[in-house]
């Protein structure tokens, strides 16, 4: 099969809430009390390699020396946050675009609810048509930007005439929970706020070409990494184990994603690999074969920004159309995104720059 594309990526936008907050400073004035009764809280939280996050809540300001705030007023926090990053995401990826022009508009969030939903909103406040086929994606965590950016390659498909916004924005500094294991020292050690928006259009030879996806979920691991909403915020598990299984399915994941193209890895040159944890970094970058240059963009991520779930890929992708860690694509190289999640489950995208 030639690799031809249905919809090209015209434009991408990120943002953060506001400034970058130090992890050492993070860890000195709040978690090191926090996470006073795990034995070796340092040494985990800083094993994660964030180096600076972005949050819209600090926990110095929300979590310490008082009750935790309600489930009421965490949503509150989400839906003010996730309105005013998709706001600026959204509206700068419409610039200059007709916006009777859009005819899709699919948000992702696994960090709140509410209803209307951010999307419609947004819609809204941008003067989207009243027609606007809207979808929001719910709590399908790191890797669910794939799935937006399915409906919007589908809707770019079947409607070549008109254009798809597809937003993340994820709030997760919302979720600190006053429970003292090491599993939370690692997740509250990772976790970070951020946003993207990507507008999606015909294939007219602008921007990054899409040109397949592919997903596997693993049945047998979907308690290996969990998020569900308890009484005192949404909680996340995640097994020691996640690295190793996915890292052993990672191989025959991306051949599935490149055969039906004709293409292999060899052919890859661009990597943008979901910096779930650097051991995941690691273990899948060693399991591809992958060089330090082609993981330079997730590694610079985690520790820049930390995990910011589902617009995470987002990021890395805005890193490599940068270059920002190696050359700038050049036209007609290939690309390959890929991120996990619950389930496990395993997305991933093929594009040609």
């Amino acid at each position: 099969m030639s690799p031809t594309a249905g919809a090209r990526i015209l434009g991408l936008s990120t943002t953060h809430p506001g400034l970058p907050l130090s992890q050492d400073e993070l860890y000195e004035t709040f978690y090191a009390d926090f996470y006073r009764e795990v034995p070796d809280a340092e040494q985990i939280f800083k094993a994660t390699q964030v180096r600076t996050r972005h949050m819209a809540w600090d926990p110095r300001e929300h979590f310490a020396g008082r009750t935790a705030p309600s489930m009421s007023e965490r949503m509150r926090g989400w839906e003010e946050n996730v309105l005013a990053l998709g706001a600026e995401t959204v509206g700068s990826v419409l610039k200059g675009v007709d916006t009777a022009d859009v005819g899709s508009f699919t948000m992702a969030s696994c960090t709140g609810y509410a209803g209307p939903t951010p999307e419609m909103l947004l819609a809204k406040e941008f003067g989207l048509p009243v027609h606007l086929r809207r979808t929001f994606v719910g709590h399908m965590g790191c890797y669910a930007a794939f799935n937006a950016l399915k409906v919007g390659l589908d809707s770019v498909t079947a409607r070549p005439d008109e254009l798809a916004v597809v937003s993340c924005c994820e709030i997760c500094s919302l979720h600190v929970r006053p429970e003292m294991t090491k599993e939370q020292v690692v997740v509250h050690g990772l976790f970070a706020d951020g946003a993207a928006a990507v507008l999606l259009g015909p294939d007219d030879g602008r921007g990054p070409a899409v040109l397949r996806t592919h997903t596997e979920t693993h049945y047998a691991t979907s308690e290996a990494m969990t998020w569900r909403v308890q009484d005192d915020g949404f909680r996340m598990t995640l097994s020691p184990y996640v690295p190793a299984i996915l890292s052993g399915a990672v191989e025959s994941f991306v051949e599935n994603l490149l055969r039906p193209m004709g293409l292999s890895r060899q052919d890859v040159r661009h990597w943008g690999v979901h910096p779930g944890g650097p051991k995941i970094i690691d273990l899948v970058g060693a399991r591809l074969g992958l060089t330090d240059a082609q993981l330079a963009a997730s590694r610079h991520i985690l520790a820049s920004r930390g995990n910011c779930s589902s617009s995470t890929i987002l990021l890395i992708l805005e890193q490599l159309l940068a270059g920002t860690h190696d050359a700038v694509p050049r036209p007609g190289e290939f690309g390959v995104l890929m991120a996990f999640g619950p389930g496990l489950t395993m997305e991933s995208a093929l594009v040609r720059f």
